[in-house]
């Protein structure tokens, strides 16, 4: 059965970790997926996966553009998003695919699915919501209003990928929990093994956020049981980002317990980085993860990594499966007591850890986030 990838956001890590999961997933349930992208598309990565190249021009990345120029390219985009889906229903419906599967979607791709030949579509159409949040003002509404147009058209059905399942009631959406991200190109290391010292991880786009400033601070200043040492993945994408990252730099760089790495990894290195850690850090204040998922934690618990996150990330995750710590960073001295008993009582814990990410595996995969896509193929 052929399955369409859908693919026409310009793509930074995740897209290629989520798509690369997507395609070894759909092949492992016997199905043959292919890429359908714009044109000169560029693709991070070589997936072994024919593609179908979209007539209506090249994606349009937002990178480095200022307010009008940004503006400008949105308009673009949405123009172009329309006839690549027209291309795309073309294509579908001349070579006998059963499925096509928008990975990475927002409400805007709703609005170009109505706008353009893509409702008509003879094949069905999964479009998959996925690291987007609702808490910015207007954009449920929009989302609400534009799913409840699509709801005339059987073929289209809309997913979102989330472990918080918080709308209910809408007949043509659906979720789909999001799944952790497995070792695909290198050996593991295996699981924990009581070396020191333990290593701690913070990797991603460096944000500037008082809980980083606090951890920071905590694994400086606190004494621990045991040897640690802290990975900080110093690469940024804005200029307020990068003046505190370099503060952080000036603060700590000299401290033994400290790493700073300002590589920029993807594929083997990424997952080596990820492997190479003990303990992977997700602590960022942010609420849109009460509605999307971080793709840092999932990377993690897909390693097998223990978390430390913030109660903004995922807490419904770590409500039910005891696979780390979770902090409110309210206060200092309750803060830093936590992360101590975690750190000195990792070694006892851990079989405790793995047993839950094992547990959690079960549910949050990419097995059942294919099985959740298929099920509106064609026969």
């Amino acid at each position: 059965m052929k399955i369409a990838i859908l693919e026409t956001v310009v793509p930074s890590g995740h897209e290629v970790e989520y798509d690369r999961g997507l395609v070894n997933e759909f092949r492992a349930q016997g199905h043959s997926p292919v890429f359908f992208v714009p044109e000169n598309y560029p693709f991070k990565t070589d997936y072994g996966t024919p593609v179908e190249y979209l007539s209506g021009g090249e994606a349009v990345s937002y990178s480095k553009a200022g307010f009008f120029r940004k503006a400008y390219l949105s308009f673009t985009r949405e123009y172009r998003r329309k006839c690549w889906f027209d291309s795309a229903c073309r294509i579908a419906s001349e070579n006998d695919f059963s499925l096509i599967v928008i990975p990475t979607a927002t409400p805007r791709y709703l609005r170009s699915i109505l706008h353009s030949n893509l409702h008509k579509s003879k094949v069905p159409v999964v479009v998959n919501l996925q690291v987007f949040s609702f808490e910015k003002k207007g954009r449920l509404p929009q989302f609400l209003s534009l799913a409840k147009k699509l709801e005339r058209y059987s073929n289209i059905h809309i997913t979102i990928t989330s472990p918080n399942h918080f709308l209910t009631n809408l007949p043509n959406v659906e979720y789909i929990n999001p799944p952790f991200y497995k070792p695909t190109l290198i050996k593991p290391n295996g699981d924990y093994d009581g070396h020191t010292p333990l290593n701690l991880s913070l990797y991603g786009f460096y944000r500037h956020d008082d809980n980083v400033r606090m951890l920071c601070d905590i694994f400086a200043k606190e004494d621990f049981d045991i040897p640690v040492r802290f990975t900080l993945q110093a690469v940024t994408s804005n200029k307020k980002d990068e003046d505190s990252c370099n503060e952080l730099i000036a603060l700590y760089g000299n401290n033994p317990r400290f790493n700073f790495t300002k590589a920029y990894l993807r594929d083997k290195s990424w997952q080596k980085a990820l492997d190479d850690s003990d303990v992977i850090l997700a602590p960022y204040n942010s609420k849109q993860y009460l509605y999307t998922y971080s793709a840092m934690c999932f990377n993690a618990l897909g390693f097998k990594k223990p978390v430390i996150i913030s109660d903004s990330v995922n807490p419904q995750v770590l409500e039910e499966y005891k696979v780390g710590l979770m902090l409110d960073f309210k206060n200092y001295e309750k803060t830093k007591d936590k992360v101590v008993k975690f750190i000195n009582n990792f070694k006892t814990d851990y079989p405790q850890y793995l047993s839950e990410i094992n547990r959690a595996a079960e549910v949050y995969s990419f097995e059942n986030v294919v099985k959740g896509l298929l099920k509106y193929k064609t026969v």
